[in-house]
């Protein structure tokens, strides 16, 4: 057992919940630590077994200040998340560990993740089929789904099977035979059911984009999806999303994160590794979470904690007022060419002054997102009244949220901007103002290279003269107006130099911003009142990060507009930005070599 069993309290008001008063035990130097190395010191307080987490681990993670670069600290993480790709060999790793425990003689039913994890299948879409009618989502829900299906609002009715956070003999949305996850077990379907709509749990008409690419991918999948699916049924402690359901980033956001974990009544900071360098996602919710290698990953899911230097934070004080033009975008991408300049690169990154308290979460899990683009390991933003507003807003469980909010207050882990206590001691401080930021756009060629949008035209004529590189093509002068004409369905085009020919609104990481997506929705809506359209050989798609995103469109009334400008959904997983996208019609190649 730990040897800081004293420091276990019962919670003020709820005496039957437990935890680690960590701020007792750690004094005045625990109240000038950055939150995120709070959250540090906690988890190696209550792993702390004398073996793989010392005493003086604990101790080093409290001198942080002093210590800070100079020491190895181990943490670890309350779970695990991982997407199809990196899950695999974790899952054939886990086989291959029963069949030699069987061979061994022993009982190979004890080999089980140790530590809690989730698998979302989300990697194996292609675009195979798209411009085609589609009324389904798959996962509208987010928050509690312990509530019995009647009680359950539309918003929350969930028509495909999801894993169930409830507690064992939950009359939510699970199967008969499948239980909860404090049993261990969940079945993934993936047979073709009836589509039902999510809302009113009626079928509706097939949505052919979705069901053929989702046809394809179970059929190229085939053998790699059965493992999954056996893999749900024998593991204990592994929760496997099916395939189409929404994004690993996006479903670990409104669906796996719990904010503070509540195992047998003890209390602890909910944080996570995974297989993705996006799950620093997390971080805007207020969990401590970054991704690592797949062989860490497997060590965690062994027991073992992450080992790393004991890292510096950067404090970034965020102040002013960001533009009504400006969207959740251009304050992300401004953030991190800022933190760009910091050198932040394998340091932690805090946020906080008068500005955090104006973004909104999707806002921040944002910019956390962004943290591989400028290098830092994560960007933390702890809980505050903003953060529970949300979680309030997304169908949290009020009981939970009063016990979540307690607990945050007994360890020092909510920020209250209203009160006057002093800001933690940081590393260094960035100060961004949010005052001056204004419209950009991403490119020509690489995500973190912007341009202000009144100078996007004569940007890109720059970039056509510049010698090839990170922005330039270096096409001759007297080649640049050339235009190729192209037959395409019986009518002829002309192609030229900065012809869009793929064109995808997706809601993933960055854009999983409910802002940015009704925004694209009110431009549809403006372009087909306008008369405007697409031309028909620009691979159009929209891929949404989960039901939830197809839910927001749909009752906001925009869904037909980007439907008829061919944004129709084509499912719910990774898909152009990975390249799964079908190849451009021959003779738009053919004129794209000319």
């Amino acid at each position: 057992g730990s040897p800081y069993q004293p420091v276990i309290e019962a919670l003020e008001n709820y005496p039957q919940k437990k935890f680690y008063n960590v701020s007792e035990l750690g004094g005045a130097k625990y109240d000038t630590l950055p939150y995120s190395i709070r959250v540090l010191f906690e988890s190696s307080v209550r792993n702390c077994d004398g073996f793989l987490v010392k005493e003086t681990d604990a101790m080093n993670i409290l001198d942080w200040k002093t210590k800070q670069n100079n020491v190895e600290v181990p943490f670890c993480p309350a779970r695990v998340v991982l997407q199809d790709f990196t899950g695999i060999p974790a899952m054939v790793d886990f086989a291959a560990m029963r069949e030699a425990v069987r061979n061994a003689g022993g009982d190979p039913a004890k080999v089980n993740p140790a530590c809690p994890t989730d698998l979302t299948v989300d990697h194996s879409l292609q675009i195979d089929f798209s411009k085609c009618a589609i009324q389904n989502a798959p996962n509208p829900g987010g928050g509690e789904s312990q509530k019995p299906m009647a009680k359950l609002s539309p918003l929350k009715a969930q028509p495909r099977k999801l894993p169930c956070r409830g507690q064992t003999g939950c009359k939510g949305p699970c199967s008969a035979g499948e239980t909860s996850r404090n049993s261990g077990q969940f079945s993934a379907q993936i047979e073709n059911t009836p589509i039902l709509c999510p809302f009113h749990l009626q079928p509706v008409p097939e949505p052919e984009t979705v069901l053929k690419n989702q046809e394809m991918e179970f059929g190229r999948n085939r053998e790699r999806l059965q493992f999954f699916k056996w893999s749900s049924k024998v593991f204990k402690n592994i929760s496997i999303i099916p395939p189409e359901t929404g994004m690993a980033h996006q479903v670990n956001l409104e669906y796996l994160s719990r904010v503070v974990f509540e195992v047998k009544d003890f209390l602890y900071p909910d944080s996570v590794v995974g297989t993705d360098s996006h799950t620093t996602m997390v971080n805007g919710l207020g969990i401590l979470g970054w991704g690592v290698g797949g062989i860490e990953t497997e060590a965690v899911m062994l027991g073992m904690p992450v080992t790393l230097t004991l890292p510096e934070v950067v404090g970034c004080q965020l102040t002013g007022t960001a533009s009504p033009l400006a969207t959740s975008i251009d304050i992300v991408l401004n953030i991190t060419k800022h933190l760009r300049q910091a050198d932040v690169a394998g340091k932690f990154v805090e946020f906080f002054g008068s500005g955090v308290s104006q973004l909104s979460v999707a806002d921040r899990t944002t910019i956390a997102n962004m943290c591989p683009e400028y290098g830092a390991i994560l960007s933390f933003f702890p809980v505050d009244n903003v953060t529970l507003k949300h979680l309030k807003h997304t169908g949290f469980d009020k009981a939970k949220l009063e016990v979540m909010e307690a607990y945050l207050k007994a360890v020092k882990l909510f920020r209250n901007y209203e009160s006057s206590s002093r800001e933690p001691e940081y590393s260094q401080v960035v100060q961004i103002s949010l005052s001056s930021i204004i419209p950009y756009v991403s490119g020509p060629k690489r995500s973190q290279d912007r341009v202000a949008v009144n100078n996007m035209k004569s940007d890109f004529q720059a970039c056509l003269n510049e010698k090839s590189g990170v922005k330039g093509f270096q096409i001759a002068a007297e080649k640049q107006d050339d235009i190729v004409p192209v037959q395409y369905e019986g009518n002829e085009y002309k192609l030229s130099h900065g012809c869009i020919v793929i064109a995808a609104v997706i809601s993933c990481t960055n854009n999983c911003n409910p802002s940015v997506m009704l925004a694209a929705g009110l431009l549809a809506k403006k372009a087909v009142e306008a008369g405007l359209v697409v031309k028909p050989y620009i691979r159009t798609s929209l891929s949404p990060g989960s039901g939830m995103v197809t839910h927001y469109l749909s009752s906001s009334g925009v869904l037909p507009y980007l439907s008829k400008l061919g944004f129709e959904v084509v499912g719910y997983g990774c898909s152009t930005c990975v390249g799964n996208t079908a190849p451009l019609p021959e003779a738009i190649r053919n004129a794209i070599k000319q």
